[in-house]
């Protein structure tokens, strides 16, 4: 059976599929289309990886991410596998009910072609990736998101401040500036590809980060993670085996907007609380 699986479009999601790809590629001829980051995160599975397009010629489409474009693309599939999001049902021959958690949904997908899915996302390092001199035991901080404000606890240079380790915090490509604002005189990494990432946080006693693509690496890495939700569920999209601390039970909670009409009070954790969670993931 020739699947094509249309990976998730962000780095969080794509780690949350890990487990599910790694079972398709046991029952069929995958190969896997994503993002630019694909082809190292998912090196391992053994199967091709390329950037995103046609699905002629497979015999299934397996399709993570809800969108209609996604859907479109894979139309010459013989099946095509999604949840009916984003008015795209009809491009469907298989839809799929969205689970609890999105690594249920994911499950879900892969399942539907006789994949059984087992474990939590796992990434292992090889010998030759490259290493970053990094204090062994420091406190990782991972600060920002792509979505700005509405993702990003703002007491994490008072955390920094508070802290008796090491302390490194990270960023991504192009967030230098932004994270440096953050950050004030503690030490910053920024942009590291994720085999260099995952060696630095391999180094890290715990990294404390925002529900960020990040923290899921880290997760699948191993490294004990203390994630502070605000507008977004642990529920539903927190790394595996995580810390999590979570703000106040607001009405308008959990949410995905880009803009905040409740002044973030989603976010008022105070740094006593991530303490805590830091030493309860250290033990």
């Amino acid at each position: 059976m020739r699947v094509v699986a249309r990976a998730p479009n962000h780095l969080g999601d794509g780690v949350m599929a890990l487990p599910a790809l790694s079972a398709l590629a046991k029952v069929s001829r995958l190969r896997v289309q994503g993002p630019r980051w694909a082809p190292v995160l998912y090196r391992d599975l053994g199967v091709p990886v390329e950037r995103p397009g046609a699905a002629g010629g497979a015999d299934a489409a397996v399709l993570f991410p809800p969108s209609l474009s996604s859907a479109w693309a894979a139309r010459r599939a013989g099946r095509r596998i999604g949840v009916p999001t984003d008015g795209r049902g009809w491009l469907l021959t298989d839809p799929v009910r969205p689970g609890r958690h999105r690594r249920d949904t994911y499950a879900a997908l892969v399942e539907v072609l006789g994949a059984r899915v087992e474990g939590n996302p796992v990434w292992s390092s090889h010998a030759n990736d490259p290493t970053v001199d990094l204090p062994a035991g420091h406190i990782g901080l991972n600060p920002l998101s792509a979505s700005g404000a509405v993702r990003e606890w703002p007491r994490f240079r008072a955390l920094a401040d508070a802290l008796d380790a090491p302390v490194v915090f990270y960023a991504g490509p192009g967030e230098g500036r932004r994270l440096a604002a953050v950050a004030g005189h503690h030490r910053q990494v920024v942009g590291l590809p994720l085999p260099a990432l995952a060696r630095a946080l391999e180094s890290c006693a715990v990294l404390v980060s925002g529900d960020s693509g990040v923290a899921h690496f880290a997760r699948a890495c191993g490294v004990p993670t203390v994630v502070i939700f605000g507008s977004t569920d642990p529920d539903h999209t927190g790394p595996a085996g995580c810390t999590p601390v979570v703000g106040p039970a607001l009405a308008c909670a959990p949410c995905r907007k880009q803009r905040c009409r409740a002044a973030l009070e989603c976010f008022e954790i105070p740094v006593s609380s991530v303490l805590r969670a830091i030493e309860r993931a250290r033990a």
